[in-house]
């Protein structure tokens, strides 16, 4: 196992940080590395390392202690340098490059985050027919990655035929999610492309992150192996585009199935983080459960008892319509929604529900009733500021939508006057992996019996999908931003 970027920062003088450097290698079980550091940096904002005579000739005496040091693992030395279009930093550059015996260079376009993509993307062509480099360093691909292919392949093309290999960056900053590793490690079988592991490492800590996951990960996209999720429930809301889901359920182990809280981009899951085993009964044909029905659900059960039969829910998206499913099945019938558009769909859910429940659930135009609980559930600050202002006393408020604007602060002396019970509910903090596989059981119990086909909610919706959705289950419901 290789870590090909890692960063000495006073490392590269300090022969006892460096030392220290090879130990956490060797701790990490990593049998090659590259040391280096940045030479000239074009923004202002950094500070150069490899730039003068007296620093880069301390760095290779250091270099060649350590190796003769540490005989059981490949040390090399290395320079990452900014690229730029400035010929007197250029020239300043490669000639530190071409002065020195570095075993690796990897070059690097910095500081164009928010240009125009295909002017980064010419950059790194630049680059490569310009510096004298081995290793093209932490190639971004953005969300739109896709329209942009002809040019990432010419890209690929072209550092293939100048023998150049690709730095796979598992920095947060850089990495690569599974689809675009994919995709990349496609251009490379297809061109013959070489590439290097990088931790990208700033400090010793970093050394080797995510870097054991990553070659999983290249392992089984090179082998075609079996996915390990057969089936995402719910995607990430926030980052719809690209996004495979956030909560999957896996193929059969000893009779028993895995829900995986897992990241939005993991088609591979490797670290079960947070996941408990479900009966493998529930299959993908019949799941019928979503992280929002389980974040609802959990922040309500420990207050059922102080919750009256007199409920406005204001939002009905993903979470304001599984808090009320939720709700039904603990025979509440009194449920307003107050919602800024009632679609068809909801209209059509909310009939069948009253008739299957016996309940009295309506739509509203405004707060100006005498409500026991109001459940928040569209995250924004007006909203809360005027439920806060029309609340009854001794109402309770369960906020499950976050103002992330933050431009709205309760204000302690309205909850004082009166009286008001305010629960929070977003997300699944606080609530113990026992707490969410207990209630997400008695979910999928719920769920198991009813005919949830018709409840469908598909935010950006291709057209046709729904119909290929409700073909394609048993037994469903979406309230989700969904995405085959």
């Amino acid at each position: 196992m290789e870590d090909m970027h890692i960063h000495l920062k006073k490392g590269v003088t300090d022969i006892s940080i460096m030392q220290k450097y090879v130990e956490k290698c060797k701790e990490m079980k990593l049998n090659k590395v590259l040391f280096l550091d940045h030479g000239n940096r074009m923004s202002p904002k950094h500070t150069p390392v490899l730039n003068k005579p007296k620093v880069i000739n301390k760095f290779f005496e250091n270099i060649k202690i350590v190796k003769e040091n540490n005989p059981d693992i490949e040390i090399n030395a290395g320079i990452e340098s900014d690229f730029s279009y400035d010929e007197k930093f250029k020239n300043k550059e490669c000639k530190i490059i071409k002065s020195y015996p570095f075993d690796y260079v990897i070059g690097s376009v910095h500081g164009m985050e928010k240009a125009d993509y295909m002017n980064y993307l010419q950059a790194n062509i630049d680059m490569i027919e310009t510096y004298p480099i081995n290793i093209i360093g932490h190639l971004k691909l953005r969300k739109d990655y896709e329209q942009y292919k002809e040019k990432i392949e010419e890209i690929v093309k072209l550092a293939t035929e100048k023998n150049l290999m690709f730095d796979i960056n598992t920095s947060d900053r850089s990495r690569w999610n599974i689809q675009q590793l994919e995709y990349m490690l496609n251009l490379f079988k297809k061109y013959g492309t070489k590439y290097t592991l990088g931790s990208d490492a700033h400090n010793i800590d970093e050394i080797g992150y995510h870097m054991k996951e990553e070659y999983i990960k290249i392992n089984k996209i090179l082998n075609r192996a079996e996915r390990d999720i057969e089936y995402t429930v719910v995607s990430r809301g926030t980052e719809k585009a690209g996004s495979k889901g956030y909560i999957g359920i896996t193929k059969i182990e000893n009779d028993k199935r895995l829900l995986v809280l897992s990241k939005h981009f993991d088609k591979y899951i490797d670290t079960y983080k947070d996941s408990f085993e479900i009966p493998s009964q529930y299959t993908i044909e019949n799941i019928a459960i979503s992280r929002f029905e389980l974040m609802g659900a959990i922040t309500i059960k420990p207050i059922l008892d102080i919750i009256q039969d007199n409920i406005l829910i204001i939002g009905l998206g993903n979470v304001g319509f599984t808090t009320m499913l939720y709700l039904l099945e603990n025979k509440y019938k009194n449920i307003s929604i107050k919602t800024n558009k009632a679609e068809i769909y909801q209209i059509k859910a909310i009939d069948k529900l009253n008739k299957e429940y016996n309940s009295n659930i309506k739509f509203v135009d405004n707060y100006n009733s005498d409500y026991d609980t109001y459940i928040e559930a569209t995250g924004s600050s007006k909203v809360i500021e005027n439920i806060v202002e029309t609340a009854q006393n001794l109402s309770k408020i369960i906020l499950l939508g976050v103002p992330r604007e933050e431009k709205y602060l309760i204000n302690p002396l309205d909850i004082n006057r009166k009286n008001l019970i305010f629960v929070g509910g977003h997300e699944l903090n606080g609530h113990s992996i026992e707490q969410r596989k207990r209630i997400f059981e008695e979910l999928l119990k719920i769920n198991s019996k009813k005919d949830f086909k018709s409840f469908v909610n598909v935010y950006y919706a291709k057209k046709g999908i729904i119909e290929k959705i409700l073909d394609y289950k048993e037994n469903f419901i979406e309230v989700i931003k969904y995405d085959l």
